[in-house]
């Protein structure tokens, strides 16, 4: 009993490891034309990275035990092989097309054998699932918050007050503060003198 047990539960995990690899598999669903089915990419794909993985079947049963193929990624020079994989490299940024066509053995293609997918490369740095949101520093304790200009981000040494900060207001308010408390000090000091002088002359 504990053996057949054991066994049930060896032929699970085999059975969730082949379900968990199926469904990370996504490729297109049918066949771009009657001989090819182009598997990946997926028409419409927006890639992770400046490489294209290029997988693909036959359609329906072909003459040939080894069947050729013809490859070709937008403009750039076909290449034929009798693999049903191929790796692009070196991608750029935008739009690309990718046509597999079936051939025979001199190269001519077969009827109703090409199949044509396209995908989509971004930018560097760009996210695939969407823009990539960017955070602006802000100076702490401005209001409203002033982001730093690029001269002033230079090791986190903001070198000058910055546009709509509250530190220049600040300054002028302290300096006027000071500037009243030295006057205020003056008349009392004046006033005192006064009275000094008119007990002494009386």
């Amino acid at each position: 009993m504990i053996a057949a047990l054991a066994a049930a539960l060896a032929q699970g995990d085999r059975s969730g490891q082949q379900g968990g690899q199926a469904s990370q598999q996504i490729v297109n669903p049918l066949p771009q034309s009657p001989s090819i089915r182009i598997l990946t990419p997926v028409s419409g794909q927006m890639l992770a990275s400046d490489f294209v993985v290029v997988r693909f079947e036959a359609a329906q049963p072909v003459l040939s035990d080894e069947p050729d193929f013809q490859i070709q990624l937008d403009d750039r020079d076909s290449v034929n092989t009798s693999s049903t994989d191929y790796t692009f490299t070196g991608l750029q940024p935008g739009i690309h097309t990718l046509r597999v066509t079936l051939v025979d053995a001199n190269g001519t293609p077969a009827a109703g054998g090409a199949a044509t997918v396209q995908f989509k490369v971004p930018v560097a740095g760009a996210s695939p699932h969407g823009a990539r949101s960017h955070a602006v520093p802000f100076i702490a304790g401005a209001f409203p918050p002033a982001p730093i200009p690029p001269e002033l981000r230079k090791d986190g040494d903001v070198k000058a007050p910055i546009a709509g900060s509250p530190l220049p207001v600040l300054s002028l308010i302290g300096f006027g503060l000071l500037i009243g408390v030295a006057i205020q000090t003056m008349r009392r000091r004046n006033r005192h003198a006064r009275q000094l002088k008119s007990h002494y002359a009386a």
